[in-house]
């Protein structure tokens, strides 16, 4: 479920190219999901952004991201290590560091010649967002392991809640429902494709960017196990210790798609 929050992005300035679907001035709505920012890419294994900034090569691919985080109250924004930066009210932000957001503070992208390419400026009000999204935030599982909530889509991993995209989330809740099952690439396509599919690079590299996230040692995972069967088909497995116990007080949404 892609859960709308009231919270938005105004495009504001723009020195070339556009935000894709969007003109200056337009808003951008925001969920609850991790949204990427940054320029699309042709190659067949780049994940596509959120936020698409076309016709300005000095805009990263993977620029950055905005999540709302349920362990902060707030929203949060991070540069992806981005090529020209990511700057907050015109500060820039150390790459790969979470910083929260406010209502009206100004989000700018590659700063060239002492001009800010892109400008976004972060709008909320809690008179408009939802009420499930103001309640105090649970507390995370203290316990060591592996937790997901599937209705509240929040992993967490040693007690850190992991801030995960839409696909992200949803490629890890097809492994998490068939642990203890080994799932191909094919499987991954089709739960989380649907029809459209996807290519074997991109499943792959969405699993390379998961492990990334909730692994202590990529290489050596103890969550997402690679298995490899006669026919060199390439299968995953989720594995290792889960925790099991639902969060009190979250909200009671149906997984979506």
């Amino acid at each position: 479920m892609n859960e709308k929050t009231g919270a938005f992005l105004r495009v504001e300035k723009l020195v070339k190219g556009k935000v894709e679907d969007y003109e200056q001035w337009d808003e951008i709505p925001l969920s609850t999901d991790v949204m990427l920012i940054g320029r699309p890419s042709t190659k067949p294994d780049a994940i596509p952004p959120d936020i698409k900034v076309l016709g300005d090569d000095y805009i990263s691919r993977n620029h950055a991201e905005i999540y709302y985080s349920f362990s902060d109250g707030c929203f949060m924004l991070r540069d992806n290590g981005s090529l020209n930066g990511t700057f907050l009210n015109g500060e820039i932000i150390e790459k790969n560091k979470a910083y929260p957001i406010r209502d009206h503070d100004l989000i700018g992208f590659s700063k060239i010649s002492g001009e800010m390419r892109v400008i976004l400026r972060f709008r909320t009000s809690y008179s408009t967002l939802p009420p499930w999204i103001e309640e105090k935030p649970s507390s995370p599982p203290e316990k060591q392991g592996f937790f997901i909530n599937i209705a509240a889509r929040r992993v967490f991993v040693d007690g850190k809640e992991i801030p995960l995209t839409k696909k992200e989330f949803k490629v890890i809740e097809v492994l998490y429902n068939n642990k203890g099952n080994a799932c191909s690439i094919d499987d991954i396509s089709w739960e989380v494709w649907g029809k459209e599919g996807a290519g074997d690079e991109l499943v792959a590299k969405y699993i390379s960017r998961l492990r990334e996230k909730i692994e202590l040692e990529p290489s050596k995972p103890r969550y997402i196990v690679s298995l490899f069967n006669p026919h060199l088909q390439r299968l995953f497995f989720f594995s290792g210790f889960v925790i099991e116990r639902p969060f009190e007080g979250r909200r009671k949404v149906r997984a979506g798609v």
